[in-house]
């Protein structure tokens, strides 16, 4: 009887040392706080965090105005919360609900992948580092740090947009449709977001590197050129088609939307002899190029029959020049 007992108790202890584990394996480490950061548990009264604190699953976090912390999980999952945010998790940090503020969110590539969901906005991703703004307006900002996310819309579920690494999108409150993402300077960030600086080093920290040196390596081949960008000396910066050009303009459109010197219809020869680019837009400066070149797709251009090697008419392919990165100021967040 006296061994029976033993045995009775010796497997309450296991059973509740496996159940222990199992929720610990969920939780949540705070590793920092910076001013006033709250717990609120869904049984109890809201408390102040303390350092190694665990937080378990459907427990929310509250950091005051300036105030930022972090949790850090099992699997190495890190989140990172920034001031006047309000967050809760389930799934082990990979299932995360952000009311209003901002959050930064570092899923390693073996974990399953992680969503994140907004009032207006959720985002997928798999093996990413991120970083997502939101208020309880509706207004929301997705920033891919290195690997890539997918944004949806909560109201429009068919509205979907992908992003790589250096990219951001912003949408506005009330949105029914999602716009096109941005480009912006990796470097820039990891020097100036709040959610980068006063904290210890992202273990995504080198692919976030090797993310920032790609986007500064793009050689004329591997992006997309304006066709009829003129090319050469004093030329403009080549931008990739559907982003904005430089300082937030976009290509000049003459009288009734037509684009200067040609027609507003995708594919068909502008007026002048230079096609439009995809989305109907001629660059500014006419759709040739001094000496006659016309850019094509790719940065390829051709010379004229009077300018071919050994009198052949046939053209001559150029590869237009290189060129540096239009460096974007990292955006403020969103309040």
């Amino acid at each position: 009887m006296k061994k029976l007992l033993l045995c009775s108790v010796g497997a309450t202890f296991l059973a509740a040392g496996i159940v222990s584990t199992k929720a610990a394996a969920t939780d949540g480490r705070v590793t920092r706080i910076v001013r006033e950061v709250n717990l609120l548990p869904f049984d109890a009264a809201a408390r102040p965090a303390a350092l190694n604190d665990q937080v378990k699953e459907g427990v929310g976090v509250r950091t005051g105005g300036n105030a930022r912390s972090e949790l850090t999980f099992n699997d190495l999952t890190l989140t990172r919360l920034g001031a006047n945010t309000i967050f809760s998790f389930t799934k082990a940090g990979r299932n995360v609900q952000l009311e209003n503020g901002s959050v930064l969110l570092r899923v390693p590539r073996s974990s399953g992948g992680a969503n994140i969901r907004g009032r207006a906005v959720t985002v997928a991703v798999t093996g990413t580092t991120l970083i997502v703004e939101a208020n309880r307006a509706g207004r929301s900002k997705l920033m891919v740090l290195e690997g890539s996310a997918r944004i949806a819309l909560v109201r429009n579920r068919s509205q979907t947009r992908d992003l790589r690494a250096g990219q951001m999108l912003e949408v506005p409150a009330g949105a029914t449709t999602l716009g096109q993402p941005v480009d912006i300077d990796l470097n820039d960030l990891m020097k100036k977001h709040p959610l980068i600086t006063g904290f210890g080093p992202l273990p995504s920290r080198d692919l976030i590197a090797a993310a920032a040196r790609d986007r500064g390596r793009r050689g004329p081949g591997d992006e997309t050129v304006y066709q009829g960008q003129p090319v050469g000396g004093g030329r403009p910066p080549i931008v990739s088609v559907g982003l904005p050009f430089p300082g937030g303009g976009i290509p000049p459109r003459g009288p009734g939307g037509r684009n200067p010197g040609g027609t507003n219809d995708p594919g068909r020869p502008a007026t002048g002899g230079a096609p439009n680019d995809p989305g109907g837009n001629t660059p500014p400066g006419g759709g040739r190029v001094p000496g006659g070149r016309t850019t094509g797709v790719g940065g390829v251009t051709t010379a004229p029959p009077s300018q071919s090697a050994g009198g052949n008419t046939g053209p001559i392919l150029r590869r237009a020049p290189a060129r540096q990165p239009v460096p974007r100021a990292t955006p403020p967040p969103i309040r």
